[in-house]
């Protein structure tokens, strides 16, 4: 259908594009933020760097950037925020919100990370001929708590899985003196790259400031050790052991640098060819967020179903006992009529119609009341078993083993998915149709544009 390979990327970015744009509707009535609410189309690639403070990702930046001083460096920690690099005619640097107006549309659901988050964000604008090729994100050094111990005052661990879903590669650099063994590092490495691993690539940087090939095989199996507790993978991935030429911090060491050069040659091209994994990278957030989107429609879907089913119930019993209540006016009318109690006009007979009315409206009331109760009851008990209705909902995938992947995507949106249940007055009820056109999304239509990018990668 396209012609060069150019032409099939932009096409398979501008069909995710148009899907993004088809669904939002949907997306909006479920709550739902698509990690990428619009692409640009033929954008350029980008790569975040995490890592330790110290493990050297500013000096590498720095370095890339033809050694200039974009980003700040030194052995405590020197950025306690994002930075994001790009291109521009000249030298600009903006803050806060100002620095979030500057971005592209991609960014544009960073907003509801609050302004504790804002204020930690940071855009460089610099002219320098390799921002035309790709763009750079600058992260701040993971610290030893996490979770709910983190000092942070913004949701840290969202914050970088939203970043690892904009980029194309990620970078996770390790210093010698510390591999791997902060809480934030463990917690990013365990919950914010999942679906996303294959953007991975660990370094085990500064490796020019080995003394000795001992040194090298401690740090190195220390780095090891720790990957392997917190990677779901069978094999560890690759360790790109590298370093950042730097005449200050080398010291005079007993090993043969070659091979280092060698894996710093691989980095390079890496990050040169970034360009050639961004339709990868794309097509695997449209997957994740329709998967996502999907697994959210089809338990609020179930919950509604549940109290659909309750109000139903209550409805039900209600009208029966305003039905018994209306049979027992008509043989009390009946009664009096045969008491010679006539006459349009009678005051018992007023009093009857009017006992008979109050009777009547108050078992609605009071059913109104039960239901409403009942309804708030039956939202709690789905909350506390919310586990419940996504294996109910997708109970035949997991007992056979297929798409195991959701119960991790399920992992990620389970708890904005509670927030919904427990706070939407009216949740969607007919959704049906939507469910069929999502899964033709992601088990058609996105399968077939992955075919479609392997097949150009072969030409």
């Amino acid at each position: 259908m396209f012609g060069s390979k150019k032409d099939v990327k932009l096409g398979i970015e501008d069909t995710i594009n148009r899907l993004y744009k088809a669904f939002k509707p949907s997306a909006d009535k479920y709550h739902y933020n698509f990690s990428l609410p619009e692409l640009t189309v033929g954008g350029l690639p980008t790569i975040i760097f995490l890592g330790n403070h110290s493990s050297g990702k500013s000096t590498l930046i720095n370095y890339l950037l033809g050694g200039t001083q974009v980003q700040d460096t030194g052995v405590a920690p020197t950025d306690d925020g994002f930075t994001i690099i790009l291109y521009g005619e000249k030298d600009e640097d903006f803050y806060g919100p100002a620095a979030l107006g500057r971005l592209t549309k991609e960014f544009a659901n960073f907003n509801k990370f609050g302004p504790e988050f804002l204020q930690h964000l940071r855009v460089k604008y610099r002219k320098s001929d390799f921002l035309k090729k790709v763009n750079l994100i600058d992260s701040p050094g993971m610290i030893d708590t996490a979770g709910d111990n983190s000092t942070r005052s913004y949701n840290f661990p969202a914050v970088v899985r939203s970043f690892v879903e904009l980029s194309n590669v990620v970078f996770y650099m390790f210093d010698p003196d510390k591999p791997g063994t902060t809480g934030e590092t463990v917690e990013v490495l365990s919950k914010c790259l999942f679906g996303m691993e294959f953007k991975l690539r660990v370094l085990l940087n500064k490796c020019d400031t080995f003394e000795n090939m001992y040194d090298f095989a401690r740090s190195y199996g220390a780095l090891c050790w720790n990957l392997s507790r917190v990677l779901k993978f069978k094999d560890l991935p690759k360790i790109y052991t590298t370093f950042t030429p730097n005449d200050t911090t080398r010291v005079s060491t007993q090993i043969d640098l070659n091979w280092f050069e060698k894996h710093r040659a691989e980095l390079l091209n890496l990050i040169y060819t970034a360009e050639d994994r961004k339709t990868d990278s794309v097509i695997a957030a449209a997957s994740a967020d329709f998967t996502q989107l999907y697994i959210r429609v089809l338990v609020i879907l179930a919950a509604s179903k549940k109290l659909f089913v309750g109000r139903a119930k209550g409805w039900c019993l209600t009208f029966l006992t305003a039905g018994i209540l209306f049979l027992l006016e008509l043989w009390g009318y009946k009664a009096l009529t045969g008491l010679g109690i006539t006459g349009p006009f009678s005051y018992k007979l007023f009093l009857f119609w009017l006992l008979a009315v109050v009777l009547v409206a108050g078992s609605f009331w009071i059913g109104a009341i039960f239901i409403k109760l009942a309804q708030k009851k039956s939202r709690a008990r789905m909350v506390l078993g919310i586990d419940k209705l996504f294996e109910d909902s997708f109970a035949e995938s997991l007992s056979y083993g297929d798409r195991g992947d959701l119960r991790q995507y399920w992992s990620v949106i389970k708890p904005e998915t509670i927030l919904i249940i427990k706070n939407t007055k009216h949740l969607p009820i007919f959704g049906w149709g939507l469910k069929a056109r999502l899964e033709r999304v992601i088990y058609v239509q996105l399968k077939e544009s992955m075919e479609k990018l392997r097949r150009n990668a072969q030409k």
